[in-house]
């Protein structure tokens, strides 16, 4: 054994209960390797020094609202407080610095705040509804005041001066602080008139989300739903509402949860109505979610590459069913989610023409409303346009390994889906079709009709 010096202890080797044993050696002689030790530790520092040096903007934001939000943390409950807060503070300086960019070619405007002020000022036209308190910015975040106390009701819907040079829209907020969230919602508003005289609205909960159409008059805000979906927010999550032609889809962190079509036009569009905001409710004293940071674009048409499609059910109002085997499907689709070097022949029965002779891989998911253990999803296909039909493809029905007690497949018993790769010639439409034992509805916004082109010759 030797030191860190190369040198060797006299009597070092000698039995433990000597008293001049390594055991009982009173200190070891570092001064050989000190110098060294001591100047690798000044140049690791100041390497240390110069990569904080380039720290960019977006790291300090981060990290003063981090720091900001962890303020006050001495007790228990602060301490948790500042958790949630940071967690927001780093998501919103994320969105923050990245709004989605509208292409260059086509108009388009995008807007983003993180709130790293004292106030809300004057980019934003606050429009209450109710008695209710006024909008603060507490650590960052958007908020009605809790200091002003009471048991109010209403809201208050922040409409950004900035307005959108589109229809197509989309707004998504990073939630705050989590509150009362259960029982007051955070609400999204796009498509809006600047006075509020109408607009279309996603109202969000810690546990549900609303979407519909709102009209404003004698000071008030009337709210009327279109659809609602049972589904889990937090503190952090980020929450986007989009509108694109009659449909309108919110997404929870990038995944879509609830869509509608709103066909009848209950909801004006035009150069009148592209303001966009946000807003915040109180509930018997109860206070919505906080909202860390906003971010808003005119939606631009994807440029889409390769051959293929993708449709989708956005409404969560079913399309009725009737009970039956063998048929191809009508009034399902009502979103063209992409489409390229193909022509949709009918969206609602999802009818495509294919201008690519190859092989396809082809995807169909129904999601129904009610139970139903029989379910099949099949590929229909014509060899062109007005020729006759036939079933190309068919899937299980269920799944014979999952069976309940009196021996009916269980699985997929709200949902069926099959996948096929086929080689398709050019003019030849498909269109997916479906096999069920009851009546149904089919839902969005998991109904969907994909196909992708392989190879081709």
């Amino acid at each position: 054994m030797t030191s860190p010096d190369r040198k060797v202890p006299a009597g070092a080797y000698v039995g433990s209960s000597a008293p001049n044993n390594v055991a009982n050696l009173q200190a070891v002689n570092w001064a050989g390797v000190e110098k060294a030790t001591v100047a690798d530790l000044f140049a690791s520092y100041q390497g240390v020094n110069t990569a904080s040096q380039n720290m960019n903007g977006a790291n300090a934001t981060s990290a003063a609202a981090a720091k900001a939000a962890a303020s006050g943390s001495g007790t228990a409950q602060s301490t948790a407080s500042a958790a949630q807060n940071t967690a927001a503070a780093n998501a919103a300086s994320i969105a923050s610095l990245l709004p989605p960019p509208p292409a260059s070619s086509t108009p388009g405007r995008t807007l983003s705040d993180n709130f790293g002020r004292a106030t809300l000022g004057p980019n934003y036209n606050p429009i209450k509804s109710g008695p209710v308190m006024d909008l603060t910015i507490v650590n960052n975040q958007v908020e009605l005041d809790p200091s002003a106390g009471g048991t109010p009701t209403g809201s208050v819907i922040a409409l950004n001066t900035s307005i959108l040079q589109t229809d197509d829209q989309s707004v998504s907020l990073v939630m705050g602080a989590a509150n009362s969230s259960a029982r007051s919602a955070t609400g999204i508003v796009l498509r809006a008139d600047p006075s509020l005289v109408t607009f279309a609205y996603a109202w969000i909960y810690s546990s549900k989300i609303y979407i519909g159409a709102g009209t404003r008059g004698n000071g008030t805000n009337t709210y009327s739903d279109w659809t609602s979906i049972a589904v889990t927010v937090n503190t952090g999550d980020t929450v986007t509402f989009t509108a694109v032609g009659s449909n309108y889809q919110v997404l929870v962190n990038n995944y879509p949860v609830v869509g509608f079509s709103d066909t009848a036009g209950t909801v004006p569009i035009g150069s009148g109505y592209r303001s966009v905001g946000f807003g915040c409710s109180c509930n018997a004293g109860y206070l919505s979610f906080a909202v860390a940071s906003m971010t808003a674009a005119d939606q631009q048409p994807a440029v889409a590459a390769g051959t293929g499609w993708s449709l989708l059910r956005g409404s969560t109002i079913g399309a009725t069913r009737p009970p039956g085997a063998g048929m191809r499907v009508t009034g399902v689709y009502d979103t063209v989610r992409q489409a390229n070097n193909v022509t949709i022949v009918s969206l609602g029965a999802g009818q495509v023409q294919i201008n690519r002779a190859g092989w396809y891989l082809i995807a169909t998911a129904f999601n129904v409303a009610s139970l139903d253990y029989s379910m099949r999803t099949e590929l229909w296909s014509a060899p062109s346009l007005g020729g006759n039909w036939s079933m190309l493809r068919a899937g299980a029905v269920g799944n014979p390994a999952d069976v309940d007690g009196d021996g009916n497949s269980s699985a997929n018993s709200t949902a069926t889906s099959a996948s096929f790769v086929v080689y398709l010639p050019k003019g030849a439409v498909v269109a997916p079709g479906l096999s069920t034992n009851t009546s149904n509805s089919l839902v969005g916004p998991f109904t969907c009709f994909d196909g992708a082109l392989l190879n081709w010759l």
